[in-house]
């Protein structure tokens, strides 16, 4: 009897460290994502107070590659999250990300943006499949904010990296796993640019 207790105290302890563990990685995850916006925005807030400032300095991604280059916010799922340079995990564990040789914000081309979907953190895109055509996408960017309007949705195999390919008009691609805990397809959201401010 006594060693079942003692083993039953042995599993408890574990689960509670399991426990504490992803509560404590979903605290630090929320506190870079928040921090990433503060400081982009900060930045934002420093730029407009320069005279005859650069209304081309999304041009190309940021010297600090740990900075975010944006802020992308969709109001249907309530979302507002930074946007990282690159989708490696580093950067696509507190934002999502820009896939690099793509368009910058507002550009002509395709600017894409990939996030994770239900892990321990980085949940940004967990709702994703809740937008339909029609929904918008709006982008804080240096150079200005910009509203795009989603046209068209599929799924798609990981293969079809053409998703990623430029477009002749200033397009978003929003690219996620799928199905949630499954991940064997792509979530393909494109939006147009519609308004720039």
């Amino acid at each position: 009897m006594k060693k079942f207790k003692i083993v039953g105290g042995i599993l408890i302890a574990a689960g509670i460290i399991v426990i504490s563990s992803a509560i404590g990685m979903r605290l630090w995850a929320a506190h870079k994502e928040n921090a990433m916006i503060n400081d982009f925005q900060r930045t934002i807030a420093q730029e407009d107070k320069k005279p005859n400032a650069d209304a081309s300095t999304d041009a190309q991604p940021p010297a600090d590659t740990k900075a975010a280059i944006g802020v992308l916010t969709i109001p249907k799922i309530n979302l507002k999250v930074a946007i990282g340079e690159g989708v490696d995990l580093g950067t696509l564990k507190y934002a999502v990300g820009h896939f690099k040789g793509t368009a910058m914000p507002g550009q002509k081309g395709n600017f894409c943006v990939a996030g994770h979907r239900s892990y321990t953190y980085s949940e940004y895109f967990n709702r994703l499949g809740e937008i339909k055509n029609g929904d918008i996408i709006n982008v804080q960017a240096k150079s200005g904010t910009y509203t795009y309007k989603v046209y068209n949705i599929s799924v798609v195999t990981p293969d079809h990296v053409e998703v990623l390919n430029p477009t002749s008009d200033a397009t978003m691609t929003l690219i996620t796993c799928t199905p949630i805990r499954i991940a064997t397809h792509r979530l393909i959201i494109n939006a147009r640019l519609v308004e720039k401010q």
